[in-house]
């Protein structure tokens, strides 16, 4: 047996819908559900029916309603946890990515196609969110393949190991296809939809590939798409070593090969793939001692949107002032909508008024930030900042804006 325990993948924003899926999940099952006298019995009538037999997915007389009322309906305890536990563990990363709005359509529509999956194929009714959960296992397969999991054991013995989540996803996947092909190899579970699963999983990965493909969702050093290209370049940088290419010398490579790898490029990838992973580890100072070595190879640079901002606020932190407001204004350059772009601009203001005398640019940067704060101390503290910097210029001998 193994059971997920918790994701090293820090959250950037409260996971309100995932968190919210979880407590209709479980109200459901509670209104659905008698327990009087240690029973299981219907507490909900639907057109004369008890409510888990009229709202869930039947194949041979499906009902359009019944694709998204089966996503909330389970059999018993054991079954409720074990989904819920899992859309826990993956679920609040998923809705971190996608916003609260577009988790909720994915996570829906993942439960659709995951259902028409097993109407197609199979015969039984079902209820459950496990094909809805498998979307987003499939999702986290592509969007943090390279984060790791915590998981609980017993095979005899028990204990916790941490594996990445590439390996148990794909494990899941694969008992899932063990259990529709070769059911007896498994001990022939027939009450599990594993059609239900194995398409929510391909829906959520390939919706995510989609997704990043075509640049409707922000790319990161973390995900499948860059996990595979930087493989691809290290299996070209192999090659060329393997042919006779010194990394190490001082004599450039040879003519034929100039065009198919350049080493800086290949070196360029290796330190933005070391922030990633240092980041990932919460190691965020060697992350910007990192980032600080690659901007001198190359000043144009810039990480993804969290790692960038990570990296300006541990050199903000380092009293690395001047660093931290490069980064910080290159983070303003390349994503302006972000959606807490006043709490950059706040911080970045605050540094060029008190640390590097900037006072214009520092105005400029509160007064924007002013527009958009809502939070009355840190309004409080914009404005002070602001007066601050008007009696410093105000007063005799004062600086110029």
């Amino acid at each position: 047996m193994i059971i997920p325990l918790r994701t090293d993948c820090p959250l950037r924003r409260v996971p309100w819908m995932n968190w919210g899926l979880i407590a209709a999940n479980v109200a459901v099952f509670l209104a659905t559900t008698s327990f009087s006298n240690g029973v299981h019995g219907p507490l909900v009538m639907f057109h004369g029916m008890p409510a888990k037999q009229a709202l869930a997915l039947d194949p041979q007389d499906p009902a359009i309603w019944q694709f998204f009322t089966y996503q909330f309906l389970h059999e018993n305890w054991l079954h409720i946890l074990g989904n819920m536990l899992f859309l826990y563990i993956f679920g609040n990363n998923i809705n971190d990515r996608m916003g609260q709005w577009g988790y909720l359509g994915f996570y829906l529509a993942g439960g659709v196609i995951a259902g028409l999956g097993h109407a197609l194929f199979a015969q039984s009714p079902v209820i459950g969110a496990s094909g809805a959960v498998a979307a987003v296992t499939g999702a986290y397969l592509v969007l943090l393949p390279r984060s790791n999991i915590t998981v609980f054991y017993f095979f005899f013995i028990f204990g916790a190991v941490e594996i990445p989540s590439l390996w148990f996803v794909a494990f899941t996947f694969v008992m899932d296809l063990i259990g529709q092909l070769h059911p007896e190899w498994i001990g022939g579970r027939e009450a599990v939809a594993h059609l239900a699963h194995i398409t929510g999983t391909l829906y959520g990965a390939g919706v995510c590939l989609v997704l990043l493909a075509a640049g409707l969702m922000p790319r990161d050093q973390l995900d499948v798409l860059a996990m595979l290209s930087r493989w691809n370049r290290r299996r070209q940088y192999r090659s060329m070593v393997s042919r006779g290419y010194d990394p190490f010398g001082h004599s450039p490579p040879p003519a034929h090969e100039k065009e198919e790898v350049d080493p800086r490029s290949v070196r360029l990838l290796e330190m933005r793939a070391e922030i990633s992973e240092a980041i990932a580890h919460h190691n965020l100072p060697h992350a910007a001692f990192i980032f600080l070595e690659l901007k001198k190879l190359d000043p144009s640079q810039v990480l993804s949107r969290q790692a960038q901002l990570d990296v300006a606020n541990q050199l903000a932190s380092q009293q690395l002032y001047p660093q931290a407001a490069e980064a910080y204004e290159q983070f303003l350059s390349h994503y302006p909508n972000f959606e807490q772009i006043e709490q950059v601009e706040l911080m970045l203001g605050v540094i060029y008024a008190r640390y590097l005398g900037q006072y214009d640019r520092a105005r400029q940067l509160l007064l924007r930030a002013l527009a958009r704060l809502h939070t009355e101390r840190q309004i409080q503290w914009a404005r002070a900042e602001l007066a601050r910097i008007e009696s410093l210029i105000s007063a005799p001998g004062g600086p110029n804006p």
